[in-house]
């Protein structure tokens, strides 16, 4: 009975130790971390979600067939940069806890660090730090007037309604189809559209639906409701709540940049690449105007196969996929408002004026300072990152290229070399869709000593 005693206080003395000295590992990692600039808590945040992803997925259940590390890396870090890329087969290759995992994984890339968290914080009625604040603020290139409190319950909201919605109409279409267990394809293949993700449990993407509309248009809705960034969809709600059509002067470049890119980009592709001259007009329609969406809101998910677009096509794609989608969103590039601004910058050069406007709006000069940078930044990580693949990987220069500005952009179209690349070649796409995921200008800003508010990915609103 005395031993049993003996080792009760042992254990309970060993406890104590042990809680104070997590509780103090904790306090220090907690002042640590508070003293890190927003760029670089960002980054080391979606770099914990990668570390995390792989130590799940590297467990026996999570797979149905072995899987090496490094696919495992490049899986987790493509789902987690919301891209798309595989190396192996999603369906063949994990189990259903590993597919869940994924789907976790792209979900939090999607929605973006500390939004849920800071959403159970509030759930529990406790307030946000100044400086979680500050971090949510630059990674949602929020203006600093907006209430985040107000705007991470609504993106909370959004997701949960958006995809609950999206998951009964494509559960309904993949019913009918004959689809294997389509609830949880619905649900895996709506968070996917959503979160831009392009991950997909078929092979071959979507090309066995290119014939139907219902779940073309699905995909196409929702990818774009993921892309044009929770800034627009609530500036959507409270129009809708006030019955007045009064948006933000963002909101409407987001929203005009968007269907700019569709309307050019639809009737080129549906004109001009002969691979698809002998489908019918109207399939070939939804085929052009599904290729060019999933290029813009960097979604990745494809009705043909990418390899037979003519060259003229890739090319067009790829200019869709370098632009992207929009600030405050689940997509990539270099942002719709970036290209804006630079195109204004352009506009007053070419016509003499002083000032920077756009839409008879003046552009703030450090808009264009960021918007110029991001561009600059995300430029050169792609022509780097172009140059170094061609020199570890033996795949021809267009496969290479298309693929380097893929993960850059977290897309995840590819000319189907992603599974024959060389380790190399496969650490090098998985560090660009992480350089696209945080963004090439935050990272870079992550290593500079003096303090700046970055927008992640490249994102450079225009709230004027």
């Amino acid at each position: 009975m005395s031993v049993l005693n003996r080792v009760a206080r042992i254990v309970r003395a060993t406890g104590v130790v042990l809680r104070k000295l997590v509780g103090n590992s904790l306090t220090a990692v907690s002042v640590v971390l508070t003293r890190r600039k927003p760029a670089q808590l960002l980054t080391l945040g979606f770099l914990s979600y990668v570390v995390l992803g792989v130590l799940l997925l590297s467990l026996t259940w999570a797979t149905s067939r072995p899987v090496s590390t490094l696919d495992n890396l490049f899986v987790v870090t493509s789902a987690v940069s919301t891209t798309g890329l595989s190396t192996v087969s999603v369906a063949g290759s994990y189990s259903f806890f590993g597919q869940f995992v994924l789907l976790c994984l792209f979900q939090l890339g999607g929605i973006g660090y500390m939004t849920i968290s800071s959403f159970v914080l509030l759930a529990r009625g406790r307030t946000l730090s100044s400086y979680r604040v500050g971090v949510l603020q630059a990674e949602f290139a929020l203006p600093e007037e907006l209430d985040i409190k107000s705007f991470i319950r609504q993106v909370v909201l959004f997701t949960v309604i958006i995809e609950f919605v999206g998951t009964i109409v494509l559960y309904r279409e993949f019913q009918m189809a004959g689809v294997e267990s389509p609830a949880w394809s619905a649900l895996f293949h709506c968070v996917s559209a959503f979160a831009t993700a392009g991950f997909s449990l078929n092979d071959d993407s979507l090309e066995g639906f290119r014939g139907n509309y219902v779940v073309c248009a699905t995909i196409g809705i929702l990818c774009y409701l993921g892309a044009i960034g929770f800034i627009v969809i609530q500036d959507a709600w409270r129009a809708a709540r006030s019955r007045e059509i009064r948006i933000t002067f963002t909101s409407k470049v987001i929203l005009a940049m968007t269907a700019l890119i569709l309307i050019v980009g639809t009737p080129l592709l549906y004109f001009t690449d002969g691979s698809l001259q002998g489908v019918p007009p109207g399939e070939r329609f939804v085929i052009s105007a599904f290729q060019i969406m999933t290029a813009s809101s960097t979604a990745g998910f494809n009705t043909v196969p990418i390899l037979q677009l003519s060259a003229a096509s890739l090319a067009l794609i790829m200019m869709a996929m370098v632009i992207g989608a929009s600030p405050s969103g689940t997509g990539g590039g270099i942002k719709t408002t970036t290209l804006s601004s630079l195109l204004a910058v352009l506009l007053s050069a070419l016509t003499g004026r002083q000032r920077v406007t756009f839409w008879n709006h003046e552009i703030p000069l450090i808009r264009i300072f960021t918007a110029t940078a991001s561009a600059t930044m995300y430029l050169i990580c792609l022509a780097v990152g172009a140059f170094v693949m061609c020199l570890v990987d033996r795949h021809e220069f267009l496969p290479i290229v298309f693929e380097a500005a893929s993960a850059l952009g977290t897309v995840g179209l590819s000319l189907g070399i992603t599974g024959d690349l060389t380790d190399a070649g496969k650490l090098l796409i998985t560090l660009l869709m992480f350089l696209g995921r945080v963004g090439p200008l935050t990272i870079g800003m992550a290593f500079m000593h003096r303090r700046y508010t970055v927008e992640p990915r490249g994102r450079a609103d225009l709230a004027v």
